[in-house]
């Protein structure tokens, strides 16, 4: 279990190289709360036995784990293939069987159209490139690889509630664009996730999700220290997003790492 806990520990902070220096007991406390904002989620998708189901953007144990539990068959979609490996020893020392991982970009994914009983994503849109038109073509690829009357369900972070998380994040997209030319879908409005899947899904219906604290991830932020992308600007650009990071990790000493509300929707594929 220190295996997938240590990995989680990883995956939460983006652009993480080394393991967070908690005590063994606090990684646990941390993991328990991930387990439960992961099962507050996926309880969500109600009953999968029997379905097809892909994890679409994502193969992060804990989520893959708590779909085959509820009976789904499972696919996990990632782009970066040193995930996808990591993800596959993780897997095996924890026993967890039933997953298929696949390495692939999922606006062009290398899977057969309409596989898939459900397709699922928990915290993909927000770091997709190219905004709302990058967005549009993510879901329209979902809908190719879903079974006509299948369902595509989506969770993300909303801007609902002020928090820390959601500071950060708007300094990543902005990192993001500095280094690239590309805006990032990012945080926004509730209403923004909504339209998009009634613009290409039949009776959708959504939930707002209060934000769900993880003990310790003030600490897990702190310690990774300022993005490394900072490095690669030039100086004077270097110059003004070490002090926005500066600026962001005092809040987080005096409120903590505060966490966003998370809006649910899902809809049918016509």
């Amino acid at each position: 279990m220190l295996a997938t806990i240590t990995f989680m520990a990883r995956e939460i902070i983006q652009g993480g190289q080394e393991v967070p220096p908690l005590t063994r007991r606090e990684l646990e406390d941390y993991h328990e709360d991930l387990i439960s904002f992961c099962d507050r989620h996926l309880s969500l998708l109600g009953d999968l036995r029997g379905l097809d189901v892909l994890y679409a953007g994502g193969v992060s144990p804990l989520w893959l784990e708590g779909l085959v539990e509820r009976g789904g068959s499972v696919t996990a979609l990632e782009l970066d293939l040193g995930r996808v490996l990591a993800a596959r020893e993780a897997l095996l020392r924890d026993g967890i069987e039933g997953v298929r991982l696949v390495a692939g970009d999922v606006r062009e994914p290398p899977l057969e159209p309409e596989s898939f009983d459900l397709a699922y994503s928990s915290g993909l849109f927000h770091e997709l490139d190219g905004g709302e038109r990058g967005a549009e073509e993510t879901l329209s690829a979902l809908v190719r690889l879903v079974r006509p009357g299948g369902r595509i369900a989506t969770d993300d972070f909303v801007d609902r509630v002020p928090a820390v998380q959601v500071e950060e994040e708007r300094l990543r997209a902005d990192l993001h664009r500095e280094l690239r030319g590309e805006t990032l879908y990012g945080v926004g409005p509730p209403e923004r996730l909504i339209r998009l899947h009634e613009r290409f899904l039949g009776d959708v219906r959504w939930r707002m999700l209060p934000p769900h604290p993880l003990r310790h991830l003030d600490r897990l932020v702190l310690s990774e220290g300022e993005p490394e992308e900072i490095l690669r600007l030039p100086p004077r650009n270097a110059a003004r997003f070490r002090r926005r990071w500066e600026e962001l990790c005092s809040r987080i000493r005096r409120e903590g790492y505060t966490r966003p509300a998370t809006l649910y929707v899902e809809g049918r594929v016509p």
